[in-house]
């Protein structure tokens, strides 16, 4: 009796404890290196979709990370085939369970925590901005 005591206790510690895995699947550096398109934006708690350019009905405006630490925006304003690109850099930290996401580009330095990164999704949180603004990517238009 007193051993199927102890593997129930046992089975009800492992059941009962939160795994820090569930966490580490929110934030998977693999995933960043590729397009991104805008969805919206959440800013003191409202989420705003993200219209990109209203007037071009096929405009999907994307951030792409490349694996060399390059950034390019893609701004397409009138459904035409070559986008507006604007080049910059980005790097990235993983320090004390926290990654962090630094981006230059057209002269302005934007530093995101990353609250998402999935196959599907990509979650920033920047930092320092009040009111508090959290950018949501999809990797499908």
């Amino acid at each position: 009796m007193k051993k199927l005591f102890g593997l129930g206790l046992a089975l009800l510690c492992l059941t009962a404890c939160s795994s820090d895995d569930d966490n580490a699947s929110a934030v998977n550096l693999d995933n960043l290196t590729k397009k991104w398109y805008n969805i919206s934006y959440t800013v003191a708690g409202q989420t705003v979709p993200y219209d990109g350019n209203p007037a071009a009905a096929c405009g999907k405006d994307f951030t792409q990370f490349e694996a060399n630490g390059v950034l390019r925006k893609s701004d397409i304003t009138d459904c035409q085939n070559d986008a507006v690109v604007t080049t910059g850099t980005y790097a990235y930290a993983n320090e004390d369970g926290t990654t962090t996401l630094s981006t230059a580009i057209g002269g302005t330095t934007t530093a995101y925590k990353v609250i998402k990164l999935n196959a599907d999704e990509l979650q920033l949180e920047r930092v320092n901005s009040n009111p508090l603004t959290i950018e949501v990517y999809k990797s499908t238009p």
